[in-house]
């Protein structure tokens, strides 16, 4: 799939808004592959490929809730097909449905598709909102595009007479650079003011107007303040939102930030509760290779921006914006490889990343950042001795920092090194003992691995630092119900569930632990929600399964049990329940032929 076809579809649509934001941010949908793909459809009705193809002209055209109805349609004859998950994953992100958005793109990477892993990654539903965004916030927030008119960051107006402030590696090295404005005007960037050239941050000067824009606070913020970022991440049509605190107080010029950032929001304003900008997003973590990404980020400070608006009063501080490409050896922030970095999750030209990154680390070998994302590069192109390497490089350079670690730990699970990734991880864990994210990556490693007990510290530590996440909720749980305190699992799922109603996840677990405790009944109707909200979870159907099972309704089990397995073909549990219900609705082939499949995964098992 070509980049433009791949970035149109993330388009996101303004009825997704109330009334009062009806107006702003308008879509760039489609019609026209509508009337072939519905053709296609009406004349075979079961055919997947018709299917998909109509699921994702709804979505190309901007229609979402019908391209959501589409892709679950599609689901029933293809579960198997990464595409009809990812189309899914998209109609629900384009709605605000972050935590269902998050289980459809997981499920697309678990069979095969990195991209969609990638964006699940990203995705946090604890601290992320679409919509609902103040409509003078959402007037003052710009869109930042290339010559194509494909996204590449944010931005927002800070005067009435067109200066948009954003960061300096999103317009790095560029010629042209165009402005997205809230009612979809665009506008060309003439000028840019670099400052001293000292922090990541420009102005630009448009042409355009605007009555609503944002200024700069007084003062840094406080430790532990409450901040938001808005800006367009994938380049999306919608400001997103996301949310989270200040670590400590600015130093050096840079802002510590608990806010997961997504590639596209580098240039967003960060703004307090009063809505001044005390920050301008700069740089987030690393989103790869686990289940979410951390939840920490860097901002340029207000001292910084202050400078760079008070630059604006000296003489000839504007230059032709074409005066860009000229600037690359003044600062990382103005090189365009060391952006190239922050934008290869949508560009798919990995070696020629690979060879811009790895010309910037000549010129900055002491910067373990760059390190990273050049790993992050080599992750895509397979080349794991070379990743490692980075890692490890970034390690020495930086000992004291917990990100290298916990990188290093998804990447040695990812190769089969279960023990050294937990290591790595439990050194993350004692680098930054106050981290969320941390503590949630180890407990699930824990659990993974079966060991139970060690699990439930670090997720009581997860949810006792971000009590809003409901996957930090599920975790504890799922540590609760696997050392055997099953009140203590339901009560954790409960909260699940009420931090995240839309979250497949907290269902999930809630129906585990109440079919562990033989409330069958109330089992059902929490599986049923999982069911409803992920149809691609397998694990949402073998708790229905369990459930009907649990109440002696075994012929209404057995689909469920089947569409498990079918979903899931190596998951134990569903083949041994399976098998169970076929001797009890007295089909022993049937049950032979499931006990067999359960024998060959075990055999699979112990050949390791």
């Amino acid at each position: 799939m070509n980049l433009p076809f791949f970035l149109s579809l993330f388009f996101f649509a303004a009825t997704c808004l109330g009334e009062q934001e009806d107006k702003l941010w308008p879509p760039r949908g489609n019609n026209r592959p509508l009337v072939a793909a519905t053709q296609a459809l009406w004349w075979n009705q079961d055919d997947p490929e018709a299917r998909k193809l109509k699921a994702r002209a709804l979505d190309f055209a901007g229609r979402y809730p019908e391209a959501e109805k589409a892709a679950r349609h599609a689901i029933l004859v293809a579960p198997q097909d990464p595409e009809v998950q990812r189309i899914l994953g998209r109609s629900l992100l384009h709605q605000g449905k972050l935590a269902q958005a998050k289980t459809a793109l997981e499920r697309a990477g678990q069979l095969g598709d990195p991209l969609s892993r990638s964006l699940a990654t990203m995705l946090r539903p604890d601290r992320m909102t679409l919509g609902n965004l103040d409509p003078k916030i959402s007037r003052s927030l710009v869109q930042i595009q290339d010559d194509q008119g494909r996204g590449i960051g944010s931005g927002s107006f800070v005067s009435a007479d067109g200066l948009v402030l954003t960061a300096a590696h999103v317009v790095a090295g560029r010629k042209r650079v165009l402005i997205r404005n809230a009612f979809g005007k665009i506008f060309p960037a003439k000028s840019v003011c670099p400052g001293d050239f000292s922090a990541d941050a420009v102005l630009l000067q448009t042409s355009a107007q605007s009555d609503d824009f944002l200024v700069l606070a007084e003062t840094d913020p406080s430790s532990h303040e409450s901040l938001t970022v808005s800006g367009f991440p994938l380049s999306i049509d919608l400001p997103l939102t996301s949310r989270g605190e200040t670590r400590a107080k600015a130093k050096d010029g840079i802002l510590s930030t608990t806010i997961p950032l997504m590639p596209g929001q580098s240039g967003s304003p960060v703004l307090n509760a009063q809505h001044q900008i005390v920050g301008l997003a700069s740089r987030g973590s690393l989103p790869l290779l686990a289940r979410s990404a951390p939840a920490r980020s860097e901002a340029v400070a207000i001292s910084a921006l202050s400078h760079l608006w008070d630059a604006t009063r000296q003489p000839g501080h504007f230059s032709d914006i074409r005066s860009l490409a000229k600037w690359t050896d003044k600062n990382t922030f103005f090189d365009p490889a060391v952006s190239s970095a922050e934008q290869t999750v949508l560009d798919q030209n990995f070696a020629q990343s690979e060879k811009a990154i790895s010309q910037v680390i000549e010129k900055h070998p002491e910067d373990a950042g760059l390190l990273l994302r050049r790993a992050i590069t080599r992750l895509a192109l397979q080349k794991l001795s070379e990743a490692e390497s980075d890692v490890r490089l970034a390690i020495l350079k930086e000992p004291l920092q917990a990100e290298p670690h916990r990188f290093l730990s998804g990447l040695l699970l990812s190769s089969g090194r279960s023990d050294l990734a937990i290591q790595e991880m439990i050194q993350a864990y004692r680098l930054d003992p106050e981290d969320a994210d941390t503590a949630e990556g180890l407990s699930e490693l824990y659990l993974s691995e079966g060991e139970f007990e060690k699990a439930v510290l670090p997720s009581e530590d997860a949810t006792r630092l971000n009590p809003e996440s409901s996957r930090a909720w599920s975790i504890l749980s799922a540590a609760r119900l696997a050392t055997g305190h099953l009140s203590d699992a339901r009560e954790a799922a409960e909260t699940a569930t009420r931090r995240g109603p839309e979250d497949p996840r907290a269902w999930v677990q809630l129906a585990a632990s109440l079919n562990a405790a033989h409330d069958f009944s109330t089992a059902l109707s929490a599986a049923e929600q999982a069911a409803q909200l992920a149809p691609g979870e397998a694990r949402a159907w073998l708790n229905l399964a369990t459930a009907y099972a649990g109440l002696d309704r075994y012929a209404e089990a057995l689909p469920h049990a089947e569409r498990a397995t079918q979903l899931e073909p190596k998951n134990r549990a569903g083949w041994n329940l399976l098998a169970a219900l076929y001797r009890e609705l007295d089909r022993p082939a049937d049950a032979n032929a499931a006990s067999a499949q359960l024998q060959s995964l075990d055999a699979s098992t112990a050949g390791r």
